[in-house]
This record gives C-alpha cells, sequence and structure tokens, in this order.
C-alpha cells in the first residue's frame, strides 16, 4: 500500500496497479475533456474561415486603405487562430488516445488494428457483440467523415485558384480607394465562400464523431474500473482502486454514453 500511495504522490494523479507490477490505469477524464473542447474549437474555427469571404466583400463596399486592412487582419487572424486550434486539437486528442491505449494493456487487452482507434474503441467495450457493432460503426464514421471532410476542402482549395488573380487585383484597387463592380465582388467572394463552406459544414460533422467516440470510450473504461472493483481480486488491489475514488466514480453523461457494461 505504502508504494502505491508514494506513486499517488509523486505524479499528482490518480492510477490503479492492475495485472502484473508496473502496469497502470491512467485516468483520462481531463484528457478526454480537453480533447473535445480543442476540437470543438477546431471545427468552430474552420467554419469561421469559411466566412472569412464576407469580411472582403464588406470591405469592397467602402473603399480605403483602413477598410482593407481591417478584412487583412481578419483573414490573418482567423487562419492563425485556426491553425493552433487544429494543432492543439491534435494534441489533445493523440494525448487521449495514447492514455486510452496504455490502459487497454493494463486490462490485459492486446491493441493492433488496421484502422486507427479501433483496437482502443472495441477493447474499451468488452466483448459483447451489440456494443462492439456499435462502437465499430461510430469508428469508421469518424474516419470516414474525417476523410471526407480534408477531400471537400482540398477539393474546395483546387477549385478557388481559378479566381486568385482576379481577388489580388480587386482586392488591391479596393485598398487603393478605387471602386469595384458589385456584382463581380458578389460573384468572387461569393463562389469562395461556396467552395469553403462544404468542407467547414463536414468538418463540423466529423467533430461531432469525434466527441462521441472520446466520450465512449472514455466511458466504456470507467465501466471497466468500476467492474473492477466488484470483483474478486486482491485486497491490495482494491485498496488502490479505494484510493482513486474521487477520480474513477466519475462517469459522463448517460446521454452522451453513460457507462458501458460488459
Amino acid at each position: 500500500m505504502a508504494p502505491a500511495r508514494a506513486r499517488l504522490a509523486a505524479h499528482g494523479r490518480p492510477a490503479v496497479t492492475v495485472g502484473r507490477p508496473g502496469r497502470q490505469i491512467k485516468a483520462i477524464s481531463s484528457w478526454a475533456t480537453g480533447a473535445m473542447l480543442a476540437v470543438a474549437a477546431a471545427a468552430l474555427a474552420h467554419l469561421c474561415v469559411a466566412f472569412l469571404p464576407l469580411a472582403d466583400i464588406w470591405a469592397a463596399h467602402r473603399p480605403g486603405g483602413d477598410a482593407s486592412a481591417v478584412a487583412g487582419a481578419v483573414r490573418l487572424g482567423t487562419c492563425a487562430v485556426l491553425a493552433a486550434a487544429v494543432l492543439t486539437a491534435w494534441a489533445a486528442f493523440a494525448g487521449w488516445a495514447r492514455r486510452a491505449r496504455s490502459n487497454l494493456v493494463a486490462f490485459g487487452i492486446r491493441t493492433g488494428s488496421a484502422v486507427p482507434l479501433r483496437d482502443v474503441a472495441l477493447g474499451s467495450v468488452g466483448r459483447a457483440p451489440a456494443l462492439r457493432r456499435r462502437m465499430s460503426v461510430l469508428t469508421w464514421l469518424w474516419w470516414l467523415s474525417l476523410l471526407v471532410t480534408l477531400a471537400a476542402v482540398g477539393l474546395g482549395a483546387l477549385a478557388g485558384l481559378d479566381n486568385l488573380r482576379e481577388i489580388d487585383a480587386v482586392r488591391d484597387r479596393v485598398a487603393a480607394g478605387g471602386t469595384v463592380d458589385g456584382a463581380l465582388v458578389s460573384h468572387l467572394f461569393g463562389r469562395q465562400l461556396l467552395l469553403r463552406l462544404p468542407g467547414a459544414v463536414l468538418g463540423v460533422v466529423a467533430a461531432v464523431s469525434a466527441l462521441v467516440l472520446i466520450a465512449r470510450v472514455t466511458s466504456a473504461q470507467y465501466g471497466r474500473v468500476a467492474r473492477i472493483r466488484g470483483s474478486a481480486v486482491p485486497r491490495a488491489t482494491l485498496r488502490a482502486l479505494r484510493s482513486t475514488d474521487d477520480d474513477w466514480t466519475v462517469v459522463l453523461p448517460v446521454a452522451v454514453g453513460g457507462t458501458i457494461r460488459e
């Protein structure tokens, strides 16, 4: 018991020891919350980028350097926020996935799948066929939505290359204080908006799929820990489990996933 308490104090976070010495169940609730917030922020930032052409339309109706500078600052700032949000979401999601996978080793489950995260998702819910089918569908839905989103964003960017020279010319003319035909402005920037919007909407769908996947896998692993508490395990293991009650008794809302039963 003393070594277990020393290990908890040293790392400053709960850890449940199971199986062979050195194998620990790591708490992933904080990582799950951080990953979900980061993914949602990235999807929102991507959606905002899709509507950036509206800033150019606004500036085109106000010829002069001030309005053009504001529109340019909005474009650069929003794109910088998107880049930071995507990197943060990727780092948080990868950190959560790494911890979730390491817990499967502690549970005694082998990992390894041609589809990333599929082994984590299926291993977390146990052997129940219905739960495994649902988790498999959810994993494939997330991957397909992510791939379709990337394809839509790429195709939209390629299609928008045709008008880059005209758009640059319009921006330069507006910045110099000249007037531009309203129909041309609506056509150029409206087309950019329409090309970006499908990828942004699909990105929201992919983000929702990722949020549900994170919630269900996290809840399933917490459910496994709850079952370990009620099983016939050595007294030392039960003491280690009780020492982390403040973290591992937290279960995500039933509307999102609930405690998964094996």
